[in-house]
């Protein structure tokens, strides 16, 4: 899914009193755990979450199943579903729903609740509500046998396992509308429940005494999701003993922290890449060969090498490396200033003209680095780069309405299940209203290329490649965005914490599954 939106896992901070977030150190309850969030939950409705929410989703509310991490013996685990199955053809999946669970309001989870949550997201269509593109029909055959029914082949146990648009909440807590969730209220069956939100402060999740999966002595009873903008304090709370991990990891930090006794910090591989979003509406990006030039402006490997401290790889296409579909043949872009000079010039876009507007998320060192660079880049060919550094939740909103938006726009994607379609899809697919395509990108043959891909992937997945090949040499030639990172995962926190397990296909923490080595 799904930022700079979805920007990168990290861990966060530790104990916090409930009343004012200000008191003993972590070791004070070892029954709570703090993650410091470099922004605070925009939608809280789980049909229309679609960013930095996971962290909330994930322990609030479950899926019919969940995805495991690549390498584990069985792709999947169960969560809501016991168990599923497919007909030969394809098109119709029947999946066994766990009984004797309860939402958190109290009302039953059964496959009419199933049922009612996955139609409410198709119905919004907000968010992730497209993975749910396929379905035909949904049924509740039994009181606990829910049957998903589709068009065509598709890959409906990827999509139940989505950490986006596939969560289970009450039917009684959809009635009450959006406007109830915005107001920190949720109704998920998973092992916390909401306690209190302070907008831009923090988000203190407890105990659900009811969870069907059960509670040891040695669980997290209480999670702190506390907003901390700053990347330095950050690292000073988890320095400190005041933090058990900080979503913040500093490239050029990654070792110093992990020399740290009570620290583990590393970088591991993900799903996650990060491009800046080029707006294809606004002079004078919405000159092609003036897109094109500024591509030719970013240096990639000096971004990758030196500001990521090798935590990255240059990109190859849209989608990352590590993921299926993703053609080592697609011919990208080069830094090269004489190139761009070219461009410029053939764009025909006059030198009084040559402005351009950049913005990123204030807190990355990264995006700001890798601005700066570009910045003195475009300087060389008598481009003016203003740079727009600011909080996500402002920046995004921004970016969405085109008399606001930047020229170029931060964006770390990943993806919202393991399919190259959620890139190609959800930052470049032609919007009535954006959301994501902060390019303001449309073109009916890169639309159609994708939509194809989509319709093959469930049932030839190396003709669905082929067609997302396609896409991205379209996008490629469009210069939509600006394509320059595969990025590892960087995490760090407190070496006490113990049962972490980083999958690709979450970009939230699971504290459930978490404990705290005992000291002596």
């Amino acid at each position: 899914m799904k930022t700079t939106a979805r920007f990168l896992f990290g861990a966060v901070c530790g104990l916090i009193a409930v009343a004012g977030l200000a008191g003993p150190s972590v070791a004070a309850d070892e029954k709570t755990v703090t993650y410091a969030m470099y922004g605070d939950i925009k939608d809280w409705d789980p049909s229309i979450a679609f960013s930095l929410e996971v962290m909330m989703l994930v322990n609030v509310y479950e899926p019919l199943i969940w995805y495991n991490p690549p390498g584990s013996d069985k792709q999947f685990t169960p969560a809501l579903a016991t168990d599923w199955k497919v007909s030969d053809d394809g098109v119709t999946w029947t999946f066994n729903l766990r009984k004797g669970v309860k939402f958190h309001d109290g009302e039953a989870f059964d496959a009419a609740a199933a049922k009612a949550s996955i139609e409410r997201t198709r119905e919004l269509k907000k968010g992730a509500y497209y993975i749910w593109g396929a379905v035909e029909s949904i049924e509740a055959a039994e009181p606990h046998t829910l049957v998903i029914k589709t068009k065509r082949p598709a890959p409906i146990d990827l999509i139940a396992s989505s950490q986006y648009g596939a969560y289970m909440y009450s039917p009684k807590a959809a009635a009450m509308g959006t406007d109830w969730f915005s107001k920190g209220n949720a109704a998920g069956t998973g092992p916390y429940n909401v306690r209190q939100w302070e907008k831009g402060q923090h988000v203190i999740l407890e105990k659900n005494d009811d969870y069907w999966g059960g509670w040891t002595d040695k669980n997290f009873e209480r999670v702190v999701l506390k907003v901390v903008t700053e990347n330095a304090t950050q690292v000073q709370m988890l320095k400190g003993g005041d933090a058990d991990f900080i979503s913040l990891v500093p490239a050029d930090a990654v070792q110093t922290l992990d020399a740290v006794p009570e620290i583990v910090a590393r970088g591991i591989p993900s799903w996650k890449n990060s491009q800046f979003l080029i707006n294809t509406k606004k002079a004078p990006t919405d000159n092609k060969l003036f897109r094109k030039a500024l591509s030719h402006l970013w240096d990639y490997n000096s971004v990758v090498r030196d500001i990521y401290a090798g935590y990255a790889t240059p990109a190859q296409g849209i989608v990352p490396k590590t993921m299926w579909g993703h053609d080592s043949t697609i011919k990208t872009t080069k830094f090269d200033i004489e190139m761009a000079r070219k461009l410029i010039e053939e764009s025909g876009v006059p030198a009084g003209e040559r402005k351009i507007t950049m913005a990123y998320i204030g807190t990355s060192e990264e995006y700001k680095n890798s601005a700066l660079l570009f910045q003195e880049m475009a300087r060389q060919v008598g481009v003016e780069v203003e740079l727009m550094p600011g909080e996500w939740g402002t920046i995004w909103a921004n970016a969405k309405k085109l008399e606001t938006a930047p020229n170029l726009q931060s964006m770390t994607w990943w993806p919202t299940y393991p399919t190259p379609n959620d890139w190609l899809i959800g930052l470049f697919r032609t919007e009535k209203k954006a959301f994501f395509n902060l390019s303001h990108y449309s073109n009916p043959a890169y639309d159609k290329a994708v939509d194809e891909g989509v319709a093959l992937e469930g049932s030839d997945r190396e003709k669905a490649t082929m067609k997302y090949r396609e896409a991205q040499q379209i996008l490629i030639e469009d210069a939509p965005a600006i394509f320059y990172a595969d990025i590892q995962t960087r995490v760090a926190y407190r070496s006490d914490i113990q049962g972490l397990q980083v999958n690709p296909a979450y970009q939230g923490v699971f504290f459930h599954r978490l404990s705290r080595k005992a000291t002596n």
